[in-house]
């Protein structure tokens, strides 16, 4: 506890609200009624509420909400217990939530509680900082594939964050900026994107950008579990529930405080997705077979591969689900609309594949970049991964071009690649002696820097004779350089 000299009162609550008016942490205090005694500057600046209009309100005037409902400040009262490490918005600016990181405790004078307060930290800039340097490392690993490869665990069962995310359009910029942002939250999320765009990479990197990053990431896909397992899998079982069935957690349990991803959720029987619907709602759920309730904990990131109004309007979706799911959505547009993408994870894939199979490809030949550019990729990533994994494999060692010719019959046809529009260029091969004269050229060239084009110092630094320089300039084309 802090120590304070006998002084005049007046004059330290003057310095109490000085001090409190200029540290960076919000702070906000209601009395033993609820009312809102204390709420500094900073506290303005997270919530984006002006003091004076809310200073000496009951909080639930301030912050708009049922007064039957009892508030963090008024538990926290009763109970005399802290709350601490939230992150959750109370403030609401032109309908957009304000979100703060905050604890709250109780004031006790001779253990009985007069007071609440809450201390919010103001994390922007912190955000603002650590979403730069994933963008910067981000664009630094799509160059270097040996450094980008995703780690085969780490600890809570992912394998991606956003650096693994490669793409330079700015649709694929904003979308990782978008799910920053989603990932400092508990909502639940729901990605949409056809096969192949990657959905898997932001959920997990989602998780791992959140304050929840230690717990667990368990993904299942609902299109490979048959419908009479799915239950049992997503809510356990008791035994006895049905002949084998083991007393087992499910995996809304196993995920503990973390996030349970649920990929192709659109394949999800209806009668399922009704059963899922009353367990995100109550944020509850019993196993098969049993009658005790366990507190759901977890947040559930939902993927599809359809879009959900389509769904909705087919009968394969059930409409309240939906909004249950999606009230924070990403949508992750397929390959075909970002040509940039398709250009940049081309050399990021030639890089990869060079790295594993020790060839030097540099680039496509032009036939090839124009079918890329023309074709639909109803595969996304995952085909164009899979068509330069082809054409590097058979691809000759020493050429550094791809050629359409390389690909197998199947894939020429489906990139309408016309084997008479291409012919293999023949690639120049360099002998030892083109190889040292140009080694030597770039010697002398960065000698001849060093010393301003001067001869005799050049000639000292290199260890030859000033005639025997001359020689090699000529002899390689190098200019002499006067002042």
């Amino acid at each position: 506890m802090a120590v304070y000299a006998k002084a005049d009162p007046e004059m330290l609550l003057f310095a109490f609200q000085k001090i409190l008016d200029s540290i960076s942490d919000g702070v906000v205090m209601s009395d033993a009624d609820g009312r809102l005694i204390v709420y500094n500057h900073a506290q303005e600046k997270l919530e984006e509420l002006h003091g004076e209009d809310i200073i000496g309100k009951p909080l639930w005037e301030a912050y708009g909400y049922d007064p039957d409902n009892e508030s963090e400040h008024r538990k926290v009262l009763t109970s005399g217990k802290a709350i601490e490490n939230r992150y959750e918005a109370h403030a609401v600016n032109n309908g957009i939530p304000k979100y703060v990181s905050y604890s709250t405790y109780p004031v006790l004078r001779n253990g009985e509680a007069i007071g609440v307060f809450s201390i919010s930290k103001n994390e922007t800039k912190l955000h603002s900082l650590l979403e730069e340097a994933i963008e910067l490392k981000r664009r630094f690993l799509s160059l270097d594939p040996d450094h980008q490869e995703p780690v085969e665990d780490a600890g809570n069962g992912t394998r991606y964050n956003f650096t693994n995310l490669i793409g330079d359009s700015e649709a694929t910029r904003q979308l990782i900026k978008e799910a920053q942002k989603i990932a400092w939250l508990d909502n639940n999320v729901l990605i949409v994107g056809e096969t192949g765009t990657g959905k898997e990479v932001f959920a997990q990197s989602i998780h791992n950008h959140g304050k929840k990053h230690k717990e667990p990431f368990i993904g299942i896909n609902c299109a490979a579990i048959p419908e009479n397992l799915l239950e049992g899998i997503l809510f356990g079982t008791v035994k006895g529930a049905y002949t084998g069935a083991m007393d087992r957690s499910g995996l809304f349990e196993d995920a503990r405080s973390g996030t349970l991803f649920l990929d192709e959720l659109n394949s999800m029987p209806v009668s399922m997705q009704t059963k899922l619907l009353r367990v995100l709602q109550e944020r509850k759920v019993n196993r098969v077979g049993g009658s005790e309730f366990v507190p759901v904990k977890c947040r559930v990131v939902c993927a599809m591969n359809e879009d959900p109004m389509k769904l909705i309007s087919e009968g394969k979706l059930r409409q309240d689900l939906y909004y249950r799911i999606g009230g924070l959505s990403l949508y992750i547009s397929p390959l075909r609309e970002r040509p940039e993408d398709v250009r940049c994870l081309t050399r990021f894939f030639i890089q990869k594949y060079n790295h594993m199979l020790n060839t030097h490809v540099e680039q496509l030949s032009e036939v090839l970049e124009r079918a890329f550019e023309n074709y639909e990729w109803p595969g996304n990533v995952r085909e164009l991964e899979h068509v330069i994994e082809n054409l590097m494999v058979h691809n000759d060692e020493q050429n550094r071009v791809l050629e359409g010719t390389h690909l197998p019959s199947y894939l020429k046809a489906s990139l309408k690649i016309d084997p008479k529009a291409e012919r293999p260029k023949q690639v120049k091969r360099e002998g030892l002696n083109d190889r040292m004269d140009h080694f030597e050229r770039e010697i002398i060239l960065e000698a001849l820097g060093r010393n301003g084009y001067n001869i005799s110092s050049t000639s000292r630094e290199l260890g030859i004779i000033r005639q025997s320089l001359l020689y090699k300039m000529k002899r390689l084309g190098i200019e002499k350089v006067t002042s």
